[in-house]
């Protein structure tokens, strides 16, 4: 009996994982942005963030893109936002 349980157990274990472990990686597409006077990596990671998504990682994101330190951009400067496609092949709507 206490073998059965285990396999129980050991299977709902199994099964509450596996969401996580076969869950879709993002894919993202860049979007081109021109920074505009006054603009900070900070305001322009904030209009590209979904709903409650870390704007840190959406500046990390962009950096990476970029290659470009956190507070280097210019006025005029074009730079790439990694937008996360969605499974219509959509890109998500900014802010």
């Amino acid at each position: 009996m206490k073998g059965i349980l285990y396999a129980i157990a050991l299977a709902c274990a199994i099964y509450a994982g596996a969401g996580d472990l076969f869950a879709a990686t993002p894919v993202y597409r860049d979007y081109s942005v021109t920074v505009a006077q006054g603009d900070t990596l900070w305001d322009i990671a904030c209009r590209y963030a979904e709903g409650k998504e870390d704007v840190r990682l959406v500046m990390e994101r962009i950096t990476k893109a970029n290659n470009i330190d956190a507070g280097r951009i210019y006025p005029g400067q074009v730079i790439k936002v990694p937008l996360r496609m969605q499974e219509s092949g959509l890109m998500m709507a900014n802010k």
